[in-house]
């Protein structure tokens, strides 16, 4: 007589467990997200590249030319450009790894159903996706910067933290996300509409001098507004409020734990859907 699993163990319980296995299980899933989202294109990866170029050319148009938003303090001929730019490497791989992660969960549904793997893998695998623009955006800052002027300095020596800072708050949100989208399909229209909001409460296409000062500290409970002005702090030797720094530890701590918790509770009730 044949017995039946019990539904916890379809996401748990015959997953791999060693190191090496979920990094070869992470990069198979990595490799196919890519060749799903390119799929029947015409220039294929180059969309990498298109898609962020196009925002930032679109939001330096409106709001640089335009509107004429400047930046005080920042005295180079393209401040505005480079202040668009720090922010926009820290949103659009958030944006990005967000909105495809929150219904991952969902959208494999079934595999998950039939073939036991750890579901953490999904949400992962939308923020390694989330990798390549990353990069393409923190290279072309670097770039435009020592081509202004601003030339490398020791701070530049934070920048690796920041990024994997970013990576760490980005995966625990989307595992958070993920799960509760998973269980509460109401979450994922919920998130497109917070995403919106959440960008224009961020400094990004203006900067924090053109907010009044008794407002500055209400950025701190912002954490993407933390990681990009420790960033233009970084990069473009920008002010920032007092306890920044600390407020985006907090904030990592908070989410990536947080996240991480979250799924981990959780999980029993995906086994049981599933």
């Amino acid at each position: 007589m044949t017995v039946a699993k019990p539904p916890s163990t379809a996401v748990s319980s015959a997953a791999p467990r060693t190191a090496r296995q979920l990094w070869v299980l992470w990069r198979y899933w990595l490799v196919r997200e890519f060749k799903t989202r390119y799929a029947g294109s015409v220039l294929g990866f180059a969309w990498a590249f298109v898609q962020p170029l196009a925002s930032l050319a679109i939001f330096y148009v409106l709001f640089g030319l335009v509107l004429a938003v400047r930046v005080p303090g920042l005295d180079v001929n393209n401040g505005y450009l480079l202040h668009l730019l720090a922010g926009l490497a820290v949103w659009l791989p958030f944006t990005d790894a967000v909105g495809r992660g929150v219904g991952s969960l969902a959208a494999y549904e079934d595999f998950l159903r039939k073939q036991p793997m750890p579901a953490e893998i999904l949400p992962a695998v939308s923020v390694g996706g989330s990798l390549l623009v990353l990069a393409i955006g923190y290279a072309l800052l670097l770039v435009l910067s020592v081509s202004e002027g601003l030339g490398l300095h020791a701070s530049l020596a934070w920048l690796p933290l920041l990024v994997l800072a970013q990576i760490a708050l980005t995966y625990g949100l989307t595992l958070l996300l993920s799960m509760a989208h998973f269980l509460w399909r109401d979450v994922g229209s919920m998130v497109a509409f917070g995403l919106q909001l959440w960008f224009y409460l961020t400094p990004i296409v203006y900067p924090l001098s053109q907010v009044p000062e008794k407002f500055h500290s209400w950025f701190l409970f912002n954490p993407l507004a933390c990681l990009v002005l420790m960033v233009q702090a970084t990069v473009l030797h920008m002010p920032v409020p007092p306890g920044t720094p600390f407020a985006l530890m907090a904030w990592v701590v908070l989410l990536a734990g947080g996240g991480w918790w979250f799924f981990r509770s959780m999980k029993p009730a995906l086994g049981e859907a599933l």
